[in-house]
């Protein structure tokens, strides 16, 4: 026989013939999500994948690595599924010991959700089911970016034991580039954070958009690439363009170049000229 309890509140006192209903809505998410969640199939966390979402559809979502959850969060009324989701496919390419093809994801729209905490209704059924679940959600993954200047601080656990890869070849037209051109394409390209310097403003001390780039790069030769160079090959071969002084620091999450003899204590490496 169906369970007769309603979902709902039943305000007392009441007169004779009169009820209030209030329907208890964050009851119905603790025991329909966890439900729906489970017979969603995982999708994986690729381009194609993300876009087939309807555009601004909001709600809670859940990262799995090899099936199991690791992640979970929800959207809000300023970034929907498509631009939340896209930034993490982005996080978990050219990463050590993480494979992006194993990375899948489960997105749930729900209808009149903003008020309650989805997220944490996610978050206590997937942990109460297994304990050991979405170890993502306290690493730090899917933080944004400190910005320069904040390079003294400690590095995300995420980022500490899945640091960027350097060494991945990148698919590269061979040919002779300017330098700043290498530079900008690859700000544009890669899936993690990279920052160079830039001339200041005429009169301030604020940069110059990054297309502008630094007076060195300007006037640096042009450079060789070849095919399937990799970024500490491709940051070497600017430094050797540039005149003394320059040096790329590699964080676990993020790669600068300044010309700046300041060193960062959590640097994995530094690439000098």
């Amino acid at each position: 026989m169906p369970d007769q309890t309603p979902t709902a509140n039943i305000i007392h006192p009441a007169p004779a013939g009169y009820v209030e209903y209030e329907i208890d809505i964050e009851r119905v998410l603790r025991s329909d999500l966890p439900i729906v969640l489970d017979r969603v199939p995982i999708a994986p966390l690729v381009e194609t994948s993300v876009l087939a979402i309807p555009q601004g559809a909001k709600g809670a979502y859940v990262l799995f690595e090899g099936g199991r959850p690791v992640y979970a969060g929800k959207t809000d009324t300023r970034h929907g599924f498509r631009e939340r989701l896209g930034r993490h496919a982005l996080t978990i390419q050219h990463r050590m010991n993480l494979d992006p093809g194993a990375i899948g994801f489960k997105a749930i729209r729900i209808l009149v959700f903003s008020n309650f905490d989805v997220e944490a209704i996610l978050m206590r059924a997937l942990r109460d089911a297994d304990p050991t679940a979405l170890v993502w959600n306290a690493s730090g993954f899917g933080s944004n970016d400190p910005g320069h200047r904040r390079e003294t601080q400690e590095p995300a656990d995420f980022d500490k034991q899945r640091p960027i890869d350097i060494d991945r070849p990148l698919e590269i037209q061979t040919g002779n580039y300017p330098v700043l051109g290498v530079l900008v394409n690859l700000k544009d390209r890669l899936p993690y954070t990279f920052r160079f310097q830039t001339d200041l403003r005429e009169g301030t001390d604020k940069p110059q958009r990054f297309n502008v780039g630094h007076v060195d790069y300007r006037s640096a030769p042009s450079i060789t690439l070849g095919e399937q160079d990799t970024v500490r090959n491709l940051l070497q071969t600017v430094l050797n363009a540039l005149p003394p002084g320059w040096r790329a620091t590699i964080f676990p999450d993020r790669v600068i170049l300044y010309k700046e003899p300041e060193s960062f204590p959590f640097a994995r490496e530094v690439i000098v000229r």
